[in-house]
């Protein structure tokens, strides 16, 4: 997975003319939606505003784009600024020696320094949406910091819905949760996603309960220390208490100690049910049932929830976790 180089300020640039702007301004903002960083003019009016746009444009195309996107038409070839754009990026190609720019085609109009040999997209029979997403292929996946996807279709069909009023009721609480993550720590997040990673398969959808000794060898925590974090997150609704249990080590439970950690995510909105961890689950086990193991936690850490969305998702697999849907059991109206 890439990270965002910090010698870029867009992951990619879109040069075109502005009689070409309806089909250009659609596949920007799905690439927006798709969370990445992107040169778009209407998006930087305010940054625009008052700067020399000769200089400027030339060091966005020339430096602080990862790759420029040429829409060619033969409006493209008359205009005095998408020229500019051109040759700024194209010195960006020459001195890199690698692949840059990205031309696209309305019609075959000849621009300088874009030889017939150079492969191109033929804009006349792929759609917005499809060039977003040939685009997406070609930057490849990105770190994103706090990420959570518009549109988290993932979890929608994980918990089998399709009715637009229950959809914002789970997009809503999986917010809910996504806020409630940015504000721990990435050890808190770590030590709560492993935790509901290995849950017993008797507490979903309803709670997730581990041995406490088993969740401290995967930590690296005391059961003393793992006590402490889960009572720091009480205030964002993860609610946590310690008992003994002996039933649960004959269905499951890894672990000779009886002493159990029972974990449940309540909500802090007005007007939803009060036990909610369906939700935390669900999130947790699309993600960990996309990426392996490892990449996984990282996003979880990052608060990276992008792989809960088909738009910005860069799946590594998707299988039948090992509790199946567990935490999908619940009852979603």
């Amino acid at each position: 997975m890439r990270s965002r180089n910090k010698q870029f300020s867009f992951d990619v640039a879109l040069s075109f003319a502005g009689e070409d702007r309806l089909y250009v301004e659609k596949t920007a903002d799905i690439l927006k939606m798709m969370g990445y960083s992107v040169f778009y003019d209407k998006y930087e009016v305010v940054s625009l505003w008052g700067k020399d746009l000769y200089e400027h444009l030339n060091e966005i195309y020339y430096k602080r784009a990862r790759y420029t996107v040429m829409f060619i038409s033969k409006y493209y070839a008359r205009k005095l600024w998408s020229n500019h754009e051109r040759r700024s990026a194209q010195a960006r190609a020459f001195s890199e020696h690698k692949e840059y720019i990205l031309p696209v085609r309305f019609d075959t109009t000849k621009i300088p320094g874009i030889l017939p040999t150079m492969g191109y997209i033929d804009l006349r029979n792929i759609k917005p949406k499809e060039l977003a997403g040939l685009i997406k292929q070609k930057i490849g996946r990105i770190e994103r910091l706090e990420f959570f996807p518009e549109d988290p279709d993932i979890l929608y069909s994980y918990f089998k819905i399709n009715n637009e009023g229950s959809k914002l009721r789970i997009s809503t609480l999986a917010g809910s949760f996504f806020r409630a993550l940015k504000l721990m720590t990435p050890l808190e997040r770590e030590v709560l996603a492993t935790a509901v990673d290995n849950t017993c398969p008797v507490g979903p959808p309803k709670n997730v309960h581990i041995n406490i000794g088993y969740l401290g060898r995967m930590t690296s925590l005391s059961p003393e220390q793992i006590i402490s974090l889960f009572s720091r997150l009480d205030c964002l609704g993860i609610k946590s208490r310690v008992y003994k249990c002996n039933t649960c080590q004959e269905k499951g439970v890894i672990g000779r100690s009886n002493k159990i950690i029972e974990i449940k995510y309540d909500s802090l909105l007005p007007g939803y049910e009060k036990n909610t961890t369906y939700i935390m689950g669900g999130i947790f086990e699309c993600i960990f049932s996309r990426a392996c193991p490892d990449c996984a936690m990282k996003a979880i850490k990052r608060v990276d929830l992008s792989l809960l969305g088909t738009l910005t998702g860069f799946p590594e697999r998707f299988n039948t976790r090992k509790y199946g849907t567990s935490f999908s059991k619940s009852r979603i109206k």
